[in-house]
């Protein structure tokens, strides 16, 4: 009998595909000449401001609040998380839950560049795509690199109008719902795909 059963092979697996960030979609992978195409998923999204802070033992943590906070706010949280961090690096963050049709996943898309958070808000204010996101989908593209990235957003009719398509996103997003799924765990340093008990 091996030392390692399946399940604990398993059990690993799945905490590290966890922890490598598979269910967050990080707008810095896409690269040069990469097309990035998701739908929106659910009624919910979220808008916050973040920070990074470097841990004193290590390793960099974002700290993310609901509105707004003030230089002594981002100071006192970063002393509670045992880290330090710059109030003058906080920024204004948005966060959809999304379906990655390249990874075929429901992953949370969290971004603050503006050149993904204008379009995409423009497009989800205009009164047809308003009334129905999820029969759109919205490519991105990247051009440059490094800080000279610059993104594009272009939103299109939605693959999602296909039965097998459908079916395959609503599944997908029924499962996560049903394991406790909540965007707005992020505020309080917590995974949305993680309910707290």
């Amino acid at each position: 009998m091996p030392l390692l059963s399946a399940t604990v092979k398993q059990a690993f697996e799945a905490r590290k595909s966890a922890s490598s960030g598979g269910n967050y979609l990080n707008p810095s992978s896409v690269n040069e000449g990469d097309k990035l195409r998701i739908t929106f998923l659910g009624d919910d999204s979220l808008a916050g401001w973040q920070v990074w802070a470097n841990k004193n033992d290590g390793g960099r943590i974002p700290l993310r609040f609901a509105s707004e906070p003030s230089p002594a706010e981002i100071t006192a949280r970063a002393e509670e998380e045992g880290a330090t961090a710059d109030p003058s690096e906080c920024k204004a963050f948005y966060a959809f839950a999304v379906w990655n049709y390249d990874d075929e996943r429901v992953q949370v898309f969290q971004f603050h560049q503006q050149g993904i958070a204008a379009p995409i808000i423009e497009a989800l204010s205009d009164e047809e795509i308003e009334a129905e996101p999820s029969a759109y989908d919205f490519i991105i593209k990247a051009t440059g690199s490094g800080m000279d990235k610059r993104y594009s957003v272009t939103p299109m009719p939605g693959k999602r109008r296909q039965p097998k398509i459908e079916s395959q996103v609503d599944s997908a997003w029924q499962k996560v719902q049903g394991e406790g799924f909540d965007l707005k765990a992020l505020l309080m340093g917590g995974d949305p795909f993680k309910p707290a008990f």
